[in-house]
C-alpha cells in the first residue's frame, strides 16, 4: 500500500464512520421522541392525577423538564406517536425493557395494523426529525402517505421535502384523480408508466427566485433553470435526465434550436421542452411537432420509444390547445409554470378545469 492509498482508505473510514454516527445519532433522536410522545398520550388517557394538570399539561411539563422540551417539541412528539404507530413486539426488539416499564398498548388509543408497523418503522429508520416536523403539519392521512412515499422513495432531504410540500405537489398531480387512483397514489406513490403520467400542470419554478410581476426573456429563464438544474429536474419529476441545452436542429441550411433535451429513464424516450412566455398559440404545436419528428427520425436510437415534446407557457386556454393539438400523432403536452408558489385561488381554479376536462 502506498501512503496515498493510506491517506484514501482513511478519509474513506472517516467519512463512513461519521454517516454512521449521524444516522446512529438521528435514530435515538427519532425513538426518544417517539417515546416521550407515547407516555405523553398514555398519561393523559391513565394517569392518576391527570385531571390536575388538564390542557396544561405540555405547559407544565415544558416549564419542569427545562431547555430542549418546548411545548411546541413536546406537541410534536405526541403527534409523531399519534401517527407512526408501532406494535408490542418489534418495540421490546428496539427500546430496552426499563424504558417501557410504564407503557402499555391497553392505555393507548388504537393499536397499528401489522403491515402499518413494519412501514412506520421503515419512516421511523430512515426519515430524520426534521422529515419529521415537515410530515406532522399533514394532517390529512392521504395527502401525509404520499409525502412519506414520495420521501423515502425519491431520497429527498428535509429541505427538499419541505419544498414540494410548499409546492403542493399532491395536490397539483393527485386532486384531478379518481379516487382510487388518489388512494393509488397515496400507498405507492407517484407512478409513471407512459407520458401521460410523467406530465405535471403546472410546474412551479419558485426556487428560481424569480418574481412574477416582473417581465423576463425566455433566455433569462431558461439561463436560470440551468442554473438551479437539481431543482428543476425534481419539479419535473421522476426520470428526467438532462441531454442538451438549446439542441440544435439544421433542415436545408436552416438552423433550429430546441430550448432543452432531456431523456426519461423509466419511459426510455426523448424529452423536448420548448420554453414560452406568455400564452400558448397554434404555432408552438407545428414547432414542437417538428422538433418531435426530427428527433424521431435522427436522434431516437433503436431499444427507445418514440420522443415526447413539453411546451411550458405562463398560460394556456385548454379548447384552444385541444384544436391546435388535435390529431397530432406526436405526444405531445402542454403545461403551465408559475414562477411563484400557487394561490389557494390560482390552486383552485387549476383544479377545477382539471375536472371539467375529466367530465367529473
Amino acid at each position: 500500500m502506498k501512503y496515498k492509498e493510506l491517506i484514501h482508505q482513511i478519509k474513506g473510514i472517516n467519512s463512513w464512520s461519521q454517516a454512521k454516527a449521524i444516522q446512529s445519532v438521528n435514530a435515538c433522536l427519532i425513538f426518544r421522541n417517539w417515546l416521550l410522545g407515547a407516555y405523553i398520550t398514555e398519561y393523559v388517557q391513565k394517569g392518576e392525577d391527570r385531571a390536575k394538570y388538564g390542557e396544561k399539561l405540555l405547559s407544565t411539563l415544558s416549564d419542569d423538564l427545562g431547555p430542549g422540551f418546548s411545548e411546541d417539541n413536546l406537541e410534536r412528539c405526541r403527534k409523531l406517536y399519534s401517527f407512526y404507530r408501532i406494535s408490542a413486539t418489534p418495540l421490546r426488539k428496539l427500546i430496552p425493557a426499563t424504558l417501557l416499564r410504564n407503557f402499555s398498548y391497553e392505555g393507548a388509543s388504537r393499536k397499528p395494523a401489522e403491515n402499518q408497523t413494519g412501514f412506520n418503522l421503515n419512516l421511523l429508520q430512515k426519515l430524520s426529525w426534521s422529515h419529521f416536523i415537515e410530515l406532522i403539519r399533514i394532517e390529512n392521512l392521504l395527502r401525509r402517505r404520499f409525502y412519506e412515499v414520495e420521501a423515502i422513495k425519491n431520497n429527498w432531504s428535509s429541505r427538499e421535502l419541505h419544498r414540494q410540500i410548499n409546492s403542493l405537489l399532491f395536490e397539483r398531480i393527485g386532486l384531478s384523480k379518481a379516487k382510487r387512483e388518489v388512494l393509488l397514489l397515496a400507498k405507492k406513490g407517484e407512478l409513471v408508466t407512459k407520458p401521460e403520467e410523467a406530465i405535471r400542470d403546472p410546474y412551479v419554478f419558485e426556487f428560481l427566485g424569480l418574481k412574477q410581476e416582473r417581465a423576463y426573456t425566455e433566455a433569462q429563464i431558461e439561463q436560470s433553470l440551468l442554473d438551479h438544474l437539481q431543482q428543476f429536474l425534481l419539479e419535473l419529476g421522476k426520470g428526467f435526465c438532462f441531454v442538451a441545452r438549446q439542441k440544435r436542429i439544421t433542415f436545408n441550411n436552416q438552423h433550429y434550436y430546441v430550448d432543452l433535451l432531456l431523456y426519461h429513464r423509466k419511459l426510455k424516450c426523448l424529452v423536448a421542452i420548448d420554453l414560452k412566455i406568455g400564452e400558448f398559440t397554434h404555432q408552438d404545436a407545428g414547432q414542437m411537432n417538428f422538433y418531435l419528428n426530427y428527433l424521431r427520425k435522427e436522434e431516437m436510437e433503436p431499444d427507445e420509444n418514440l420522443p415526447v415534446g413539453i411546451i411550458l407557457c405562463t398560460d394556456k386556454e385548454d379548447n384552444y390547445v385541444e384544436y391546435a393539438t388535435g390529431n397530432i400523432a406526436n405526444k405531445l403536452f402542454v403545461s403551465r409554470y408559475l414562477l411563484q408558489l400557487p394561490s389557494k385561488k390560482q390552486l383552485a381554479s387549476f383544479l377545477e378545469k382539471e375536472k371539467r376536462q375529466l367530465g367529473e
